[in-house]
């Protein structure tokens, strides 16, 4: 809204009321984009996306060193169209970087190995405490 002194002509009405609908459609936007993200739906989806990611990136990793592969994806992320395109479901565009890496010793794949074992067990652990439990 604009600043004006008190002693200043009379608005428009019309121009008034433009400008107080103009106020309420940002706010209604803003309304409904919060609405969106706050959504219990949308959160679910969001956090399934970050694990699933994470998933994915932990098995490309690991078919990267059980292959022998020496380049790991590092991040993923999809390009936004440019405004006022129509995008359809699933014509995203995935923009990926990956990173050269030698080859681990394998002391680092039995420390990984163990670790992994040691979790396993942990797992299988906790689940039968509560089922006998």
């Amino acid at each position: 809204m604009e600043e004006r002194e008190p002693s200043a002509l009379p608005r428009d009405p019309a121009a008034v009321q433009a400008e107080i609908e103009r106020t309420q459609q940002r706010l209604v936007r803003a309304v409904d984009g919060i609405a969106d993200r706050t959504k219990p739906a949308n959160v679910a989806r969001r956090g399934w996306d970050r694990v699933r990611g994470a998933g994915t990136s932990l098995a490309e990793e690991a078919r990267s060193l059980a292959g022998g592969g020496k380049a790991v994806r590092l991040d993923s992320h999809v390009v936004e169209p440019p405004e006022g395109s129509v995008r359809l479901r699933g014509d995203d565009e995935v923009v990926s970087t990956y990173t050269a890496r030698g080859r681990l010793a394998p002391e680092v794949l039995l420390l990984g190995a163990g670790v992994g074992v040691v979790v396993t067990v942990g797992v299988i652990a906790m689940v039968r405490r509560r089922r006998h439990g």
